[in-house]
């Protein structure tokens, strides 16, 4: 019986022979977004290495299903579908989802090309910042005062706003990249990094909005306690 090295969004879980994979779909101890891998057959979704249907009984794996808007039904939607997944047919993704997502890889291509054309923009300024900087503190004989604070200040945020735009940007990326194969895999495995990656990227675009509420209440705060000092 194969042995499969499981993985969960990046982070390894441990090897695994198919039939505790079978179990740990049924139990919930594995999730559908699970992969697993092996040198025969390379990476794939849990459930195209269990080739059951009777794992999405299980409660966490039935409820993640409804969380995402999927119909368990919709994955095996045909008796012949379930017997041919319990006799080991590899799981294909249905047309309706890869033509749902293949619709979105324009856009997404876009995107994530002008922020990259953004960020080889940002990386020669934050460059010239840091040299002017590092000339000014050279030059000067009192780098503390607020000219030598401002040049150090500039280069930082130049470098930080880059960083800010490269992440989501790789995420897009990766994702239209993982798209651009599923219609000719129509492999769960590739469907799951696909939008493992585009979870990644509204996790990012939502920290990121908390932090911009927060630095936004806070200076609202301060300017009323200024305010009110004044």
């Amino acid at each position: 019986m194969s042995a499969y090295l499981v993985t969960r969004e990046g982070q390894e879980l441990g090897t695994f022979k198919t039939s505790k994979i079978e179990k740990g779909l049924k139990t919930g101890f594995f999730r559908v977004s699970d992969l697993g891998w092996c040198d025969a057959s390379g990476w794939q979704g849990l459930f195209e290495i269990a080739g059951s249907a009777d794992a999405l009984a299980s409660p966490s794996n039935a409820a993640l299903m409804k969380s995402a808007g999927v119909n368990p039904d919709d994955f095996y939607p045909s008796a012949s579908s379930i017997a041919s997944a319990r006799a080991g047919t590899s799981f294909m993704v249905p047309p309706a989802i890869i033509a749902a997502l293949t619709n979105t890889r324009p856009w997404v291509r876009f995107i994530a090309v002008v922020m990259g054309m953004v960020c080889a923009l940002m990386i020669p300024a934050c460059l010239i910042l840091a040299v002017d900087g590092a000339h000014f503190l050279s030059a000067t004989s009192a780098p503390c005062l607020n000219g030598g604070t401002q040049n150090l200040i500039l280069p930082g945020t130049c470098l930080l706003g880059t960083l800010l735009i490269l992440y989501p940007a790789v995420k897009l990326s990766n994702f239209a990249s993982t798209v651009a194969r599923l219609p000719k895999s129509q492999s769960l495995a590739d469907l799951v990094m696909a939008l493992t990656e585009q979870q990644r990227f509204w996790r990012f675009c939502g920290i990121a909005l908390l932090i911009l509420v927060g630095l936004g209440l806070l200076l609202i705060i301060g300017s009323f306690f200024v305010t009110r000092a004044h």
